[in-house]
């Protein structure tokens, strides 16, 4: 009895234990990964003025993505708990209470009985290393693909707040050039009735004020619509209320264009979280393989079983130990397609990895000449700019002085709003064009928003 006794102590004890084998440790402490401490995600709802930061650490703590992936990771966690399990014994208790008594012999009688059973596996010939060593590899696989949706969402919400500031933008721009419309319809207005000029320039000039309007308009409203993707990304379409603080220095860094891009391709394999869950994959498919194999071999346990019965006339207490051997003779070839199954699995995932490694190839390919091309232009952007408000300047005012056509005046207008919202997209699009790069490599953190942090890779 007190052997029972202990055992059983032993089992409340492991069984109330919320993670004996601390594998729920081996996850992050919250969704947004290791970028922000586990804190960061209890903040309120964002309101006021809206940091780059802020609203990407509000996409990575609210947003659904995030959270999937963070809870795949536990999941694999409690799996891998599951697979260390198979190396303890397993005990159970039973015990019954009942009353006995028949017609014949009016003798009602309380009879009891107790039990505990123990089983523990001595041999399966690799089996359960093959299980342990796939829930490793997958659980691997879950943390490499929770980092990379944490990055991918991160990169998303940058472009997004950048797209944002870029229409934004875009509706500043579209009310200067409204004003420059209503500037040269005035003109043409009053030279018409100062009899130097013809009527059709005030109504070509109106045309034009009217279109200049109907931008506006169009512009105002997709800023509006990309302030909606913005706060959906950080999981609430409904919080709006907040306006987007302009940082100079995110994303402001210069990266080294001077490495062939075969080299940035080969540093990104190694870096990039999505290359690193496929391997896993594939590990944790071998893994499998080799479980498969194992459960059609022979399996050998070592049993324990302790009874107490108390029947009224009859009471026996009894015990026995022993080993316990199973040889699987014909599984009506089960085991066959077992491994069949698992062997497809294999390769399946070394095709998988194979996909995953040119991807990542195409996307550094991709960012790198992106970044090249969006550098080259933002530092032609200016220049385009100022001559074309110089351009509009003169032929306005060769208007006024009745020297210059409105044609002349219509085009230079129409210059100057195509410079400037060319200028929006390449000083913008080029800091996305950076934070694309960054993801391609795997470089992607949250020093790209802290550039002092950043001085030593310059």
């Amino acid at each position: 009895m007190r052997l029972t006794l202990l055992l059983v102590m032993l089992y409340s004890s492991v069984a109330s234990a919320a993670d004996p084998f601390m594998v729920m440790a081996r996850t992050l402490p919250s969704p947004a990964a290791e970028l922000r401490p586990a804190s960061a995600c209890d903040a309120t709802a964002v309101a006021g003025t809206l940091t780059l930061a802020r609203a990407v650490e509000r996409a990575l703590c609210a947003n659904p993505a995030t959270r999937s992936a963070w809870l795949t990771a536990r999941l694999r966690a409690a799996e891998l708990g599951q697979a260390q399990s198979a190396y303890l014994p397993e005990i159970s208790l039973g015990a019954s209470l009942g009353r006995n008594g028949d017609t014949v012999l009016p003798n009602d009688r309380s009879a009891w009985h107790f039990g505990l059973d123990a089983q523990i596996l001595l041999l399966d010939f690799g089996g359960r290393a093959a299980q342990r060593d796939a829930a490793e590899a997958l659980l691997a696989a879950a943390r490499a693909s929770h980092d990379a949706s944490v990055r991918l969402l991160y990169l998303q919400t940058v472009t997004a707040y950048f797209n944002l500031l870029t229409a934004q933008g875009a509706v500043t721009a579209a009310l200067e050039a409204e004003a420059s419309a209503l500037e040269a319809l005035n003109a043409a207005a009053a030279r018409v009735a100062a009899g130097t000029g013809i009527p059709v320039d005030r109504l070509q000039a109106k045309t034009v004020h009217t279109q200049r309007q109907i931008e506006r308009i169009r512009a105002e409203g997709e800023a509006a619509r990309l302030r909606g993707e913005l706060a959906a990304l950080m999981g609430d379409v409904s919080q709006t209320a907040w306006s987007l603080a302009e940082d100079e220095t995110a994303f402001s860094q210069t990266l080294d264009l001077g490495r062939a891009v075969d080299g940035l391709i080969e540093a990104a394999r190694t870096r990039r979280p999505e290359f690193r869950a496929a391997e896993a994959t594939l590990l944790a498919r071998e893994a499998g393989v080799r479980s498969a194999v194992a459960d059609g071999k022979p399996r050998l346990s070592a049993v324990f079983d302790a009874r107490r019965q108390d029947g009224g006339s009859l009471t026996a207490t009894s015990s026995s130990v022993g080993v316990n051997l199973t040889i699987p003779l014909f599984t009506g070839y089960r085991n066959t397609y077992q491994i069949a199954a698992a062997q497809t699995q294999a390769e399946l995932a070394a095709v998988e990895r194979d996909r995953v490694a040119i991807q990542v190839a195409l996307d550094v390919w991709r960012a790198y000449y992106r970044l090249q091309s969006e550098t080259e232009a933002d530092s032609r952007s200016a220049d385009l700019v100022e001559s074309a408000a110089a351009a509009e300047r003169l032929a306005l005012g060769r208007y006024r002085a009745g020297l210059g056509i409105l044609l002349d005046v219509l085009t230079a207008q129409a210059n100057l709003a195509q410079a400037r919202q060319s200028q929006l997209q390449t000083r913008l699009g080029l800091r996305v064009a950076r934070a694309e790069l960054a993801q391609a490599m795997g470089e992607l953190s949250w020093d790209w928003m802290e550039p002092a942090q950043q001085e030593g890779m310059q």
